[in-house]
């Protein structure tokens, strides 16, 4: 994965005939989407930019705003921003979708540094990076911090990959490519689903340090709680999908070593006594040992039936494109 460093933006913005549609989700952000529109079509001033607002169904000005101001505005049929997010795209006819949330953190100034890569064909998603751009102080909280960071290193470990915000929403990629992805999640999860589904197809994905700035007005809809552990069971779940012999295999290293201080403690007590004292470290070991053997070989079945899989699908798109 490579990494933009600088946050110079790139000169020139859109081939000619390639459309841009600009996803935003929205709910109760009657405080932020009106500025947030203007800044969009005061920063990038060019007919294939649309812009796209998905309302998950606001109870105060927001749709009213957004009519006002002359874009494509949908009402979301189901609830959650993964949902959301999947609607619009069914709805675009663009040839590039950009995600960005319609709270005013984002800033639609750096447009151009996530969709210049896709025109230059440099990658095949952008992902506008928090922790490489400049975040002002509060933006985000030390346990949201914590746990971005937590989500990066586990699909780091199990990708061999160097992401650094897994968890950003505010990112731009083909709608072909958005369309290939096997997306599942109705909320917040949605980011870590599409940024591990583009590492596991192979997509090209670039990171560019991004503005961040503080939530102004509306309140986060987040919970740090429920869906930290969303997330966290969806990262779980994909994570099992793509290295299960990692992971059951480092299931199976723990539940050796733990197993070998009761182990030791019986041979200590044969050795030097002639007979086992305690039992239940017998019992315990030998319970610890068979763990880990079961953990190994659910690794390698699992790891057998996720590489039949990919055959499968490999030989199935072979066919068919």
């Amino acid at each position: 994965m490579e990494k933009q460093s600088s946050l110079d933006h790139p000169s020139g913005f859109s081939k000619k005939g390639i459309k841009v549609d600009v996803i935003i989700p929205t709910l109760n952000e009657e405080q932020t989407i009106g500025s947030l529109i203007q800044s969009i079509r005061s920063s990038v001033f060019d007919e294939n930019i649309s812009i796209v607002v998905v309302d998950g169904g606001s109870t105060d000005r927001t749709a009213a705003i957004c009519r006002s101001q002359n874009i494509n505005f949908i009402v979301q049929k189901g609830k959650g921003k993964g949902r959301a997010i999947r609607e619009a795209v069914e709805y675009s006819k663009a040839d590039i979708v950009v995600f960005m949330d319609g709270d005013g953190t984002y800033s639609a100034s750096d447009l151009q540094l996530l969709v210049e890569p896709l025109l230059k064909d440099e990658a095949d998603m952008v992902v506008g990076s928090r922790t490489l751009g400049r975040r002002e102080k509060g933006s985000i909280t030390t346990f949201n911090s914590l746990g971005n960071a937590l989500f990066n290193r586990a699909i780091n470990f199990a990708m061999k990959s160097s992401i650094s915000d897994s968890l950003s929403g505010y990112r731009a990629l083909y709608r072909k490519t958005f369309n290939d992805l096997v997306l599942f999640g109705d909320n917040f999860e949605i980011e870590v689903e599409m940024t591990v589904e583009a590492l596991i197809k192979g997509y090209r994905l670039l990171e560019v340090p991004i503005r961040y700035r503080l939530r102004k007005g509306s309140v986060t809809k987040l919970d740090p709680i429920h869906d930290g552990m969303r997330i966290g069971q969806t990262l779980l779940f994909i994570l099992l999908n793509i290295r299960p012999l990692k992971f059951f295999g480092i299931l199976s290293i723990l539940f050796f070593i733990a197993g070998l201080y009761p182990a030791s403690q019986v041979l200590y007590e044969k050795i030097f006594f002639g007979e086992i004292i305690h039992m239940p470290s017998v019992v315990f070991s030998s319970l610890l040992f068979v763990t880990a053997t079961i953990s190994l070989v659910m690794g390698i079945v699992s790891e057998l039936l996720v590489r039949s899989r990919r055959r499968l699908e490999y030989l199935i798109n072979k066919r068919f494109h």
